[in-house]
Parts: C-alpha cells; structure tokens; sequence
C-alpha cells in the first residue's frame, strides 16, 4: 500500500512450548494438546501490531521449519528485497545451512534488512545471538504472551517492539523524503558548522546521504529567495505577523516591522517551494549573511519555527547532521527537536545549547509551548529605537527536569553522537539569564560535563547538534545497528 512501510513478520511455532507447559498454567485445547491458560496468540500479536502502527503493512508468514520451509521463505525474501523494509521474527531455532558462514545458524536473520528478533519469555532460546550481533542489522525485542508478569511490564514489552518497529517505519519515510536546500551554488552545505571542509564536499555529503538514507534534495538559488523577499509586499506578509503577535504571550515593543520582515521571508520560502514544485520532509536555507548584503536584516528564524508548525523540519541555520537527527526524531518519536551551538559549563556539570529560532510544537507534553517575541541578541543595536536588528525568534522557556538527548548524524563518518542529561532552570543558576547569548537557551545538566568537553572539535564534529527531549539513548543505538552506523556515547 501506498504510504506504507512492509514489514515482514515470520512466526515460529505457535509462541509456547507444549513441552514444558505446567499444568497449573494451562489447559485441555479442544485437539487434547495442552496449550496456556492465559496467552496471546499469534493473531493477537498481529492484530495488536496491526492497531498501534496503522502506517505499516504487516505481511504474516507462518515458518515452515523444515529445510525446504526456510528455502522458500528465504527465497520470498530475497526476491523481494528491494520492497521491504524490514523483518520481525518471533521466536526461533537453530536451524544449519552449510557452507554460508554464521548466517547459516539463522539465515532470516541475516538477510541485511533491519530485523527485530523476538523472544518469547521464558521459551527456550536456542537462537545464534552472538553471530546475529556481529553479522545481521539486529535488535531484540521480547513479549510476554503468558502474562506471567505484572500488567505494566507486559505493556512496556509490547510498547518496546511497536517502537523499533518504528524505526523501521522512519527508514522507510526517510527514503521517501525530499529536503528544500536554498543556498548560494558556490558555498559549501556545511560549511559555517564545520568551518573547514575537503574540496567537492557537497557532492560527497550529498551521495552519503542519499546511499544511506535515500533522501533526494532540490537546490534553489538563495538569489531567488532574495528576489522573492523583494517581491513580497508588507500587506501581504501582515496577516501572518498579525498572527505571530496574537499567539505571543509578550512582544518586545518597536520590532513590528521585524515580525512583519519575517513573515516576507516566509512568503518568499513559500514562493520558492511552490515554484520547485515540493512538498519537502524538511527546509533548509542558508544565506542569511548573502542577504545581509542586499539589506534584508531579518533571517529564517520565525519563517522556520512556522514550518514546524506544519510538520515540517526547518532550521534557522541548516546543516545535514542536525536536519538528519531533526528528521529522524520527527519520524521515530514524534517531536521536534532544537538546533543549537554549545557551551560547557564543567564547574557545574551543563553543558548549555543555545541558538534564536526554535519549534514551539511537539517539544514535550501536549500543545505549543508560550513564547515570546524579542529582537536579535547580535543584531546591529539602535539606541533610538531601543532595539537591534535582525530576526525576532520565538523565545521560549524550555520545561525543566525532563530528559534530554543532544545528538547528531554524521553520514560521511557512518556515526552517530549522543549524551544525555536532564534539563535545569537557567535562571536559578546564572544572574541575568534572560539576557544572556542567545533568546533561546536550554541548560543541561550532566554526570561528568568535562568528559564531554574533550570530545568537543569543530573540525571532526562541527559547532552545531541537536537536542530532542526524552532519553532517545536506546533508540539511536537500535537505529544505528539497522543501518550499520557506529554509536559514539560522549558521557560513556
């Protein structure tokens, strides 16, 4: 089906061993076999897949396990690899093939698509995990078809499938996405966060991504977003910056015209995106210091926060790691995610990441988070106008105590960063904080910021990461095992 990911989902037996079935636990089935009192079947196991993940197409395989069963299925899969996405298997047996190395212990769990092995508890488990982890793109899940423990564990198992699951799903949406770049021909894609790049960088970050992820890109000249600013009138902008100012809990007073600048340069997007004839997964634009140039004082900043708005990932400053961990949060869990330069406080174990555009949806929690609209903290100030120049983000207090993931995706390398901590109260720590850098600001508190620091270099990792509430620490791992990325943990 259109729109869908195809999992293939291959049961191994019936999900208990009829063997070792007590008698306390179980009952007469009506063919004299004992089977579990309490159990969920294969068809439940389906139908509940079926409901929590409407986006993917389940395709059921019942294993035949004798040679002959695993050659045809092997053969199926084979033959139509190159339409699907990914493999469940729940439960499993040694089975030897000759003469294929430590695939032939279990081959459907080396046939190089993302595949989820699945226990069963307290099943025997004859399967070949160590040859699984050096040779297949697999991760392990477990369910507890005969509720033998608490309601809540059995829930969080389950929960635990349906999202690698997901991951899959988001691999899949990935290949189908197209990415918006808007920049000068002459200029490197990532450039401004890595500083110093090798010759014929663009073309090499480009086909990286493209192998590994199947994402296509459509460049436009970030000219052509110049002209269109130009060709857009402040009548036409005032409706949207109309609406910014209603949805803000405060707006800073004399930067109206600002908010009206920023909403031409959203248009202008626009303009260009219609033009290009896309619906893009994702926005990037860099340019802002070309059209500087041209007296356009504004950046993307509010015009980004709004594309977020819409489910679409768009970033005030765009480099491809950052917009990969943004789309791949998006996709897997569902929540945007902050952009950010970085400063580590090692006195107090923060580390800090700070930059003026921001989403202001799906963050964490339910709704938009209230913000605020400021001028720009670097913009040129104007003592008689009592402001400066520049963009006017949306400034936002960041929720506190909750957990976050700082990562990023750096394709060329096949790695992938991370730490976590959890968010603080900026204010309760440093004087003047509102003021302080950058409009947005989320300090995080770690177990050893110094360990972090010593990993910190613009020229292997740029200046830039993104930062995802939640603790995404399992889940990047598991998406790097699908797609043969090393995981680099900076506080392990």
């Amino acid at each position: 089906m259109a729109g869908q990911s195809r999992v293939y989902i291959v049961f191994v037996g019936p999900g208990y061993d009829t063997a070792r079935l007590h008698v306390n636990r179980s009952i007469m089935g009506p063919d004299g076999v004992r089977i579990p009192r309490d159990f969920v079947s294969n068809d439940d196991v389906l139908a509940q897949l079926q409901a929590a993940l409407p986006s993917v197409e389940f395709v059921r395989r019942d294993l035949d396990t004798r040679p002959e069963g695993y050659a045809r299925l092997l053969a199926e899969v084979a033959q139509l690899k190159d339409t699907i996405d990914g493999l469940i298997m729940v439960g499993g047996a040694t089975h030897t093939m000759q003469e294929i190395g430590p695939g032939g212990q279990q081959p459907l769990v080396m046939t190089g698509l993302p595949t989820i092995y699945v226990d069963n508890l307290f099943k025997l488990q004859p399967m070949p995990y160590k040859a699984m982890k050096e040779h297949g793109k697999v991760v392990l899940a477990e369910l507890d078809r005969e509720a033998i423990m608490p309601p809540e564990k059995t829930r969080a198992m389950f929960d635990d499938l349906v999202q690698k699951v997901r991951i899959i799903d988001a691999l899949r949406r990935l290949r189908e996405a197209t990415i918006l770049f808007i920049k000068a021909p002459e200029t490197n894609i990532d450039g401004v966060d890595f500083k110093v790049l090798p010759p014929r960088y663009n073309e090499a970050i480009v086909g990286r991504i493209q192998e590994c992820f199947g994402i296509n890109f459509v460049f436009e000249d970030v000219e052509d977003l110049i002209e269109a600013f130009h060709g857009v009138t402040d009548d036409e902008a005032r409706p949207i910056a109309d609406t910014w100012i209603s949805e803000a809990v405060s707006v800073q007073e004399g930067i109206e015209s600002e908010i009206v600048n920023s909403a031409r340069l959203y248009l202008a997007i626009e303009r260009i995106r219609e033009r290009a004839g896309v619906e893009p997964a994702a926005v990037m634009v860099n340019g802002e210091y070309r059209a500087i140039e041209e007296g356009i004082t504004t950046t993307s900043s509010l015009a980004m926060t709004e594309y977020q708005k819409r489910g679409i990932i768009g970033c005030y400053q765009s480099y491809t790691g950052t917009t990969l961990a943004q789309l791949l949060a998006w996709y897997m869990v569902g929540r945007m995610s902050f952009v950010h330069d970085d400063v580590v406080d090692i006195a107090n174990n923060i580390t800090h990441h700070m930059h003026c555009g921001t989403p202001i949806n799906n963050l964490w929690g339910e709704g938009n988070l209230p913000y605020k609209l400021r001028d720009y903290t670097t913009g040129k100030w104007h003592e008689e106008l009592g402001r400066r120049d520049g963009a006017v983000p949306a400034e936002l207090a960041f929720p506190v105590g909750v957990p976050v993931t700082i990562w990023k995706v750096f394709p060329l390398q096949k790695k992938i960063t991370l730490y976590t901590g959890t968010s603080v109260d900026g204010a309760a720590i440093y004087r003047e904080w509102e003021d302080i850098i950058c409009r947005n600001k989320l300090p995080v508190q770690v177990e050893d910021a110094e360990k972090i620091i010593w990993h910190h270099s613009v020229l292997e990792y740029g200046c830039h990461r993104t930062a995802t509430f939640g603790d995404l620490r399992d889940t990047i791992k598991h998406l790097a095992t699908f797609i043969g990325f090393e995981v680099e943990e900076w506080d392990r």
